[in-house]
């Protein structure tokens, strides 16, 4: 099972996710919410970043 945890805010719940093996997360300590168009620049840009 896959599980995302919402409204993370803090390292410190990052942290605590992170130790239980959560792998998903969304939230302000993210980016706050973004537009279709944002959303798609990011992901964009983030792939271009992770390719180099």
């Amino acid at each position: 099972m896959d599980v995302v945890a919402e409204g993370i805010e803090t390292e410190e719940q990052k942290q605590i996710l992170r130790s239980l093996s959560c792998n998903y997360a969304q939230g302000y300590l993210f980016s706050p919410p973004l537009d279709t168009d944002s959303a798609n620049l990011l992901l964009e840009n983030t792939l271009l970043t992770s390719k180099r």
